[in-house]
Parts: C-alpha cells; structure tokens; sequence
C-alpha cells in the first residue's frame, strides 16, 4: 500500500505533466497495476488497503454464534442492569477454553467481544421537553461514614428533564415508605409535581410487568399517583437508558460530593448536606443550553403541577394485635405499648426513621424504628400501672433493663431499697415523673440526687421543681417615681444600746459609736 504522498506525486504526474503509466511506474518503481488503480481512483482520501474476501477464521467462527448468544443472554437479565452483571471479554475466553477447548488467544477474543457488544448497543434519539413536562427516578447506593459507622446510604435519585433540577435523598433502605417519602420530599423541594414520571420495573411500584408498556401496579403506588394526579411510565426491561438523565445523576453524585465518604452523625445532616449539592448542580450550565439548571427551574416551577393541599401519608400501614406482654410486632421486631392497650387490635404506621402505634385515631405510642431483626423497643414507662399493681418485678422488668433508661436510674433505685422497705414502689413514682416531665430533665435530676446522696423521691422532684419554675424577678424601684426619697433626711442612729450586750470592759476602752443613715 503506498503513502498519500506517493497518490499525490502518481496523480500529479500523468494528469499534470502529462507521463504515461509505463513511465511513472519505471522512474518511480511501482507495478503498472499500482499506478493504475490510483489513476482511476478520484477521491481525495488516504490510501488504504482493503481486502477482496473476508479472511478466514475457522476458530473464531466456531465459537462466534455462542458469544454472541451469551452476550444476549446477559443483555436480558430481567430486573438487573445489564452493565452490571455482563460477561467480561476476560470471563467469555476463560469460559470457552474450560468448557469448549478454544485455542484462541485473549487479545483476539477482546477485540471481537468489543466488536460485538458495539452491535448491541442502543442508538439514540435526541429528546426535547416542555417544561413541567416529564420527570425521572431511580435508585443508587454509596458509602457514607454515618455516626462513625461506615454505612449503604441509599440514594433516592430525581430530575426534572427541561430544566435538569436534581434531587437526591438519602435512606437506610429502598421499601416503600422510603420510595413514597422520597416522592413526597422532590415534589416539595421542586414547588410542585411533573406531569409524568419515569421509572425503571422497580417491586415497589410494579406488581406485574406485562406485554408491552403494560405494567399492573402496586395498589400503594396507585395511591400515591392519584394523591399527586402524575402520569408514571415504565421504560423496558434491562433498558435504563431510556430515563439516561436520572441515570446520569446517580453517578454525578457519588463521584463529586460522595468522594471521599463523607462523614455525619445522622440522616438528617446526610440529607441537608445532598440537598446543599443539588443547590451546588443548579448553578451549573448543561450541554446545548445557555441558561443555568436553577434558571431554567425557575422558569419550570409554575408550568408544574400544584401541590395538594395535604401531604402524602408515606407510612406503611399495618394492622396489629398488642400480645400480652403489652407489645406489637412489625418485620420480626417488638414495639411496646401501653399495659391498658394488651390484647386489642391496633394500628401501626412506620416510616423511614419512627414506628407510630394508634388505637382507632389515637396516638398510643412512638417507637424509632429498628432495623435490626428479633429486637425488642421498649419503654419502661408504658408498664407503670402494672408496675403499680406489682413492685416486685421492678428490678427484673425487661423494658427498664434494655429500654431507653440511663443506668443511673439502677443506680437511685438500689439506693432506694437500701434506706427503706418499699423501694421499688418508690422507684415507681420516680418513673411516673418520667410521663409528667421530658425524660432528658428526669435523666438529669436523678444523677444529681445521687450526687448529693439524696435516695428520695422528693429530692427528684424538689430539683425538677426548682429548674422548672423559675426564680422571680424583682425590677429595682424607680428613683423619679420617688423624689422624697432623694431629699429624705433621717437622724444619725445610736449604736450605744448594743454596745450594753457586750461583755464588761473598762469604760475606755468603749468607745460609743454613732452611724449616720
């Protein structure tokens, strides 16, 4: 194959100078048929060799239909993306030299799997967008210091598509509860609700997936499509690219504001901080636009729909039977309620962070939720009047051993039974002062008793009364309100009376003392 040059130099020479191909093939050393060919080809591209039947591979083209079915077979994986969970080119060659004795090298498998897996992907259509128009979601994981403990924060992942407004919300999980609040917090944040949603075939808004688009839905999910009136739309199978923008975000993400772990304390500060980087995403400026991403929200806010005049309930609803032992179960753990609720059917409603107990409409008891599995969540409190009935089982009582009482409550309880006969009674009132009071004043005026060595239950509350009641104020009398005071003149004032008190001393040495007033 020769060089451009020597096209140039061949072209130049027969149609400029008029040489004939003998001659330019005897001064410049090419065969006839070479400068020939050039002569005749009139594009202007670089020479290049091009073969005149495909080259024969009889290994490769014994194994080539079964790459290509696994390649097929990966790309359908229902539920998992197939980037994900794909055969690597290295996975394929080890594969097929096990199991089927190919002798082909690797760097040739490599090439012809990326030749392959080029076939299989998608092309695109450019999409464009009115504002209020459509909206995605989508789920993504990352690592977070939480609390000191490296944590899964789950990312609850939304974007307008006309202006780009992200949104993303951290969770300990992907249940329901966590998919409806993430909802309920984008529409808040955004002003407002999208005509139509994207989603991937996701178990908490899909029940079935039908022929089709043809989705049958999650009698939970319904509800929160009619408290919002949104459209939601299923992509394909295995086909996240058709909600691209969203997919995108997850990724932005992890990589700018999630690298390095980021270390919090709590959920909450997670979240503001995301919130805080979805502020940071709107001053940016996307491909093809000339506005911002927060210009653009401001002027898609009022083209969405409103917000309802009450928010979604985002708990999950459940119904319950208080045991016994005056407790409730919800995901194998055990949530105390009040002694007078055993036996009766109750509510419970959990969201992400806190379990609510309800008899009919009525608030019975507040748990944070455990994510543990066969936990108990008591609060020695709920048990008082049945700790009434019987003090004996105060010191063995699980709800005050494992519940939410500091130790120092031990502590008071064992001085209380050393300096009189009914101590775990005594103890019991202490707990009473617990539903009368916050438990974080008790908490404190209980070591304080013990500080001072006061094992009653009266020191308790004379320090709960003396914080709680605060100490009167008395303003100083005002001068102009008086003017006689200004002027008053009182007689000098004899201390002489005093001095008679006094032991007997020689009169000289008795000095009589007058003080002015």
């Amino acid at each position: 194959m020769i060089k451009v040059v020597d096209k140039d130099i061949i072209r130049r020479l027969h149609l400029v100078q008029g040489w004939s191909e003998r001659r330019i093939a005897r001064e410049l050393g090419f065969a006839r048929e070479t400068v020939r060919k050039y002569l005749r080809d009139e594009s202007d591209t670089v020479p290049c060799y091009r073969l005149t039947k495909p080259r024969v591979t009889p290994v490769m083209d014994a194994v080539l239909p079964l790459i290509r079915q696994w390649l097929a077979d990966d790309a359908q994986q229902p539920g998992t993306p197939w980037v994900k969970q794909r055969r690597t080119a290295y996975q394929i060659w080890r594969q097929l030299c096990d199991e089927h004795g190919f002798t082909g090298a690797e760097t040739t498998l490599r090439q012809v799997v990326r030749e392959l897996k080029g076939e299989q992907r998608p092309v695109l259509v450019p999409l464009a967008f009115d504002p209020g128009e459509q909206a995605e979601v989508d789920w993504g994981t990352a690592q977070v210091i939480l609390d000191g403990v490296v944590t899964t924060a789950h990312l609850f992942c939304a974007r307008l598509r006309y202006s780009g407004m992200p949104f993303v919300m951290a969770f300990p999980h992907e249940q329901q509860e966590a998919f409806f609040e993430g909802h309920r917090q984008a529409f808040e944040h955004w002003g407002g609700v999208p005509k139509r949603v994207v989603y991937d075939n996701l178990t908490t808004a899909v029940q079935q997936v039908l022929a089709g688009h043809g989705r049958v839905e999650q009698e939970a999910f319904v509800c929160l499509r009619m408290h919002y009136l949104y459209e939601a739309v299923f992509c394909n199978v295995a086909a996240g690219h058709e909600k691209g923008s969203v997919e995108s975000l997850v990724g932005t993400i992890r990589r700018r504001y999630l690298s390095p772990m980021p270390t919090v304390g709590s959920w909450a500060e997670l979240n503001a901080y995301l919130w805080t980087c979805c502020q940071r995403e709107a001053q940016e400026t996307r491909p093809g636009q000339a506005a911002t991403v927060g210009e653009r929200w401001a002027a898609e806010r009022p083209q969405l729909l409103p917000l309802p005049a009450r928010p979604f309930e985002t708990a999950r609803r459940v119904v319950v039977t208080a045991s016994k032992t005056s407790e409730v179960r919800f995901a194998t753990n055990r949530y105390s309620v009040p002694v007078a609720y055993a036996y009766q059917p109750l509510t419970l409603k959990a969201d992400v962070h806190t379990v609510r107990i309800y008899h009919q409409t009525t608030l019975i008891a507040k748990h944070t939720r455990c994510y543990g599995r066969h936990q108990t969540v008591s609060d020695g409190r709920r048990y008082l009047p049945l700790l009434e009935r019987k003090p004996g089982a105060v010191p063995f009582a699980a709800a005050l051993r494992n519940g939410e009482l500091a130790p120092v409550f031990e502590t008071f309880r064992q001085g209380l039974c050393a300096r009189q006969t009914d101590g775990n009674r005594a103890f019991v009132a202490v707990l009473a002062l617990c539903l009368a009071h916050p438990l974080a004043l008790v908490t404190r005026a209980v070591p304080e008793a013990v500080a001072r060595g006061a094992y009653q239950v009266a020191a308790v509350e004379q320090l709960l009364a003396s914080w709680l009641t605060p100490a009167p104020v008395v303003a100083p009398l005002d001068p102009a309100r008086y003017p006689k005071y200004a002027t008053q003149q009182l007689a000098p004032v004899s201390l002489a009376p005093y001095d008679q008190l006094l032991p007997m001393v020689p009169a000289a040495a008795t000095p009589t003392t007058e003080v002015a007033a």
